[in-house]
């Protein structure tokens, strides 16, 4: 997948019967956002995306299950078992801009009656309050937690940071106390200050904490069709 293919990718299931319910919902509650053809569009910043909108599916709700451990067992997520349809945003990725964008067009199906958001693109689900947050504080860069994700085996390694344009991150796993931790503020590093990251300097948390030396590391290759494929590449941590 190149930059230019890159895509974002967000799922919003909610309760609108059928497209004109939609369009009517959004026009009513979404804050000042239009639906026309197939583009979602904010009539004051001209700010849009592509909106497929889709009938119910029935895996729905084991899918934000899934990607969405931490309010699985929600009045929240229970909600999403009642869904009649499914919301599709997809823009294209690789900014922080578009990321932000296409996180506000979101929230405006979510005031319009949206039951959560699932990021295609990385694999992470929420509901909508901590949306509405993250979405409400992104000048302080909240949207990290709304689309990184941290896995952890025998390394761990973040996914999500192609998003906005950025590498993802690995460390051995047995090199850091919390390597989730340790990956959370690398990544968020490199989202809120866009420093100028070389090969073979070092990173430190804060001044009492282990060094690691930051080497070039190939992306990890989730499949030719994938979503999580970050193009902008990786950065291996690796303890001094």
């Amino acid at each position: 997948m190149s930059e230019k293919e890159m895509e974002i990718v967000l799922c919003i299931p909610g309760p609108w019967a059928d497209r004109s319910e939609l369009v009517q919902s959004i026009v009513k509650d979404s804050g000042g956002y239009i639906f026309a053809g197939m583009v979602l569009m904010h009539l004051e910043t001209k700010q849009s995306c592509e909106l497929d909108f889709c009938d119910r599916d029935d895996r729905m709700l084991s899918a934000f299950k899934a990607a969405g451990a931490h309010w699985k067992n929600t009045p929240e997520m229970e909600l999403i078992s009642t869904h009649k349809s499914v919301c599709y945003l997809i823009s294209k990725g690789g900014s922080i801009e578009s990321a932000h964008s296409i996180m506000n067009a979101a929230n405006a199906l979510l005031n319009s009656g949206g039951y959560g958001v699932k990021v295609e693109s990385s694999g992470l689900a929420h509901p909508p309050k901590d949306w509405e947050e993250q979405c409400k504080y992104n000048y302080l860069f909240k949207s990290h937690s709304s689309y990184v994700v941290f896995i952890t085996s025998d390394s761990t390694y973040s996914c999500g940071m192609h998003n906005f344009g950025l590498p993802d991150a690995v460390v051995d796993s047995s090199e850091s106390e919390n390597p989730s931790e340790l990956l959370r503020v690398f990544t968020h590093y490199l989202l809120s200050e866009s420093p100028t990251i070389r090969d073979g300097q070092t990173f430190s948390v804060d001044t009492e904490s282990l060094a690691y030396r930051v080497k070039a590391h190939p992306p990890i290759n989730y499949g030719e069709s994938s979503l999580f494929n970050n193009p902008f590449g990786m950065w291996m941590l690796q303890a001094c």
